[in-house]
Protein backbone atom coordinates (compact mmCIF):
# COMPACT_ATOMS: atom_id res chain seq x y z
CA UNK A 1 0.00 0.00 0.00
CA UNK A 2 1.13 3.59 -0.40
CA UNK A 3 2.63 5.38 2.30
CA UNK A 4 0.50 8.82 0.51
CA UNK A 5 -2.65 9.64 2.51
CA UNK A 6 -5.37 10.63 0.74
CA UNK A 7 -6.89 13.20 3.89
CA UNK A 8 -3.90 14.93 3.99
CA UNK A 9 -3.68 14.84 0.00
CA UNK A 10 -7.39 16.14 -0.29
CA UNK A 11 -6.40 18.51 2.10
CA UNK A 12 -3.13 19.99 0.51
CA UNK A 13 -5.08 20.36 -2.80
CA UNK A 14 -7.94 22.00 -0.94
CA UNK A 15 -5.58 24.23 0.82
CA UNK A 16 -4.29 25.06 -2.87
CA UNK A 17 -7.49 25.86 -4.16
CA UNK A 18 -8.54 28.01 -2.26
CA UNK A 19 -5.24 30.09 -2.52
CA UNK A 20 -6.36 30.52 -6.03
CA UNK A 21 -10.26 30.81 -5.38
CA UNK A 22 -9.08 33.74 -3.12
CA UNK A 23 -7.09 35.59 -6.06
CA UNK A 24 -10.47 38.27 -6.97
CA UNK A 25 -10.52 41.46 -5.87
CA UNK A 26 -13.15 40.82 -2.70
CA UNK A 27 -11.12 38.31 -1.33
CA UNK A 28 -8.50 40.76 -1.00
CA UNK A 29 -10.55 44.29 -0.09
CA UNK A 30 -12.80 42.22 2.18
CA UNK A 31 -10.35 40.22 4.61
CA UNK A 32 -13.94 39.07 6.83
CA UNK A 33 -14.94 37.12 3.41
CA UNK A 34 -13.85 33.51 3.39
CA UNK A 35 -13.13 30.43 1.31
CA UNK A 36 -16.31 28.80 2.48
CA UNK A 37 -18.22 31.63 2.41
CA UNK A 38 -17.41 31.95 -1.01
CA UNK A 39 -18.48 28.58 -1.13
CA UNK A 40 -21.74 29.05 0.55
CA UNK A 41 -22.71 31.90 -2.20
CA UNK A 42 -21.56 29.55 -5.17
CA UNK A 43 -24.15 27.28 -4.01
CA UNK A 44 -26.93 29.75 -3.22
CA UNK A 45 -26.43 30.97 -6.67
CA UNK A 46 -26.64 27.87 -8.55
CA UNK A 47 -30.04 26.87 -6.84
CA UNK A 48 -31.36 30.08 -8.16
CA UNK A 49 -34.80 30.92 -7.48
CA UNK A 50 -35.44 27.68 -5.25
CA UNK A 51 -35.63 28.48 -1.61
CA UNK A 52 -32.58 27.67 0.47
CA UNK A 53 -32.68 27.26 3.94
CA UNK A 54 -29.87 26.76 6.82
CA UNK A 55 -30.79 22.93 6.70
CA UNK A 56 -29.45 22.90 2.73
CA UNK A 57 -26.07 24.62 3.65
CA UNK A 58 -25.65 22.05 6.33
CA UNK A 59 -26.17 19.13 4.35
CA UNK A 60 -24.60 20.28 1.01
CA UNK A 61 -20.79 21.17 3.10
CA UNK A 62 -21.56 18.90 5.69
CA UNK A 63 -20.98 20.74 8.32
CA UNK A 64 -23.10 20.86 11.53
CA UNK A 65 -25.86 22.90 12.52
CA UNK A 66 -23.79 25.13 15.36
CA UNK A 67 -21.25 26.11 12.23
CA UNK A 68 -23.87 26.71 9.81
CA UNK A 69 -24.88 29.52 12.16
CA UNK A 70 -22.02 30.97 12.85
CA UNK A 71 -20.93 31.41 9.07
CA UNK A 72 -24.32 32.54 7.87
CA UNK A 73 -24.20 34.85 10.78
CA UNK A 74 -20.87 36.25 9.87
CA UNK A 75 -22.44 36.46 6.25
CA UNK A 76 -25.29 38.21 7.00
CA UNK A 77 -23.07 41.26 9.26
CA UNK A 78 -20.80 41.19 5.95
CA UNK A 79 -23.55 42.26 3.64
CA UNK A 80 -23.38 39.06 1.77
CA UNK A 81 -27.07 37.48 2.46
CA UNK A 82 -30.06 38.28 4.47
CA UNK A 83 -32.78 35.59 5.97
CA UNK A 84 -35.77 36.42 4.70
CA UNK A 85 -39.32 34.65 6.21
CA UNK A 86 -41.26 32.86 4.20
CA UNK A 87 -45.00 32.40 3.96
CA UNK A 88 -45.37 29.20 4.34
CA UNK A 89 -43.93 28.94 7.68
CA UNK A 90 -43.12 31.12 10.49
CA UNK A 91 -40.46 29.10 11.64
CA UNK A 92 -38.24 29.31 8.69
CA UNK A 93 -35.96 31.90 6.85
CA UNK A 94 -35.24 31.65 3.67
CA UNK A 95 -30.96 32.57 2.25
CA UNK A 96 -31.00 35.08 -0.10
CA UNK A 97 -27.91 36.59 -1.40
CA UNK A 98 -27.76 40.61 -1.40
CA UNK A 99 -26.45 42.53 -4.46
CA UNK A 100 -23.27 43.00 -3.31
CA UNK A 101 -22.97 38.98 -3.03
CA UNK A 102 -23.69 38.56 -6.76
CA UNK A 103 -20.94 41.27 -7.61
CA UNK A 104 -18.44 38.63 -5.72
CA UNK A 105 -20.13 35.88 -6.92
CA UNK A 106 -18.95 37.20 -10.98
CA UNK A 107 -16.02 37.79 -9.82
CA UNK A 108 -15.86 33.99 -8.13
CA UNK A 109 -17.35 32.41 -11.20
CA UNK A 110 -14.53 33.50 -13.27
CA UNK A 111 -12.53 32.68 -10.83
CA UNK A 112 -13.62 29.08 -10.43
CA UNK A 113 -13.93 28.83 -14.57
CA UNK A 114 -9.74 29.74 -14.63
CA UNK A 115 -9.00 27.60 -11.37
CA UNK A 116 -10.77 24.52 -12.88
CA UNK A 117 -9.25 24.99 -16.45
CA UNK A 118 -6.00 25.32 -14.62
CA UNK A 119 -6.99 22.08 -12.47
CA UNK A 120 -8.10 19.84 -15.18
CA UNK A 121 -4.79 20.92 -17.66
CA UNK A 122 -3.99 17.97 -19.59
CA UNK A 123 -6.52 15.16 -18.35
CA UNK A 124 -8.95 13.50 -20.57
CA UNK A 125 -12.79 13.73 -19.71
CA UNK A 126 -12.94 10.00 -19.03
CA UNK A 127 -10.16 10.77 -16.23
CA UNK A 128 -12.04 13.23 -14.86
CA UNK A 129 -15.23 11.18 -14.90
CA UNK A 130 -13.23 8.61 -12.79
CA UNK A 131 -11.84 11.33 -10.26
CA UNK A 132 -15.18 12.11 -9.51
CA UNK A 133 -16.34 8.81 -8.92
CA UNK A 134 -13.76 7.81 -6.63
CA UNK A 135 -15.02 10.92 -4.64
CA UNK A 136 -18.17 10.01 -4.32
CA UNK A 137 -16.68 6.51 -3.34
CA UNK A 138 -14.65 8.11 -0.58
CA UNK A 139 -18.02 10.06 0.58
CA UNK A 140 -19.55 6.73 0.48
CA UNK A 141 -17.32 5.23 2.69
CA UNK A 142 -17.10 7.94 5.24
CA UNK A 143 -20.19 8.25 5.62
CA UNK A 144 -20.99 4.59 6.52
CA UNK A 145 -18.99 5.12 9.65
CA UNK A 146 -20.54 7.63 11.02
Amino acid sequence: MDQRHIGYAVQSLNRCIGQALNNIPAMRENENLTGIQVWILNFLSRRGEEDTFQRDVEAEFHIRRSTATQLLKQMERGGLIRRVPVAYDARLKKIEMTDYAAEVKKQLEEQIRRTDSRLTEGFTAEELAQFFSYVERFEQNLAKGV
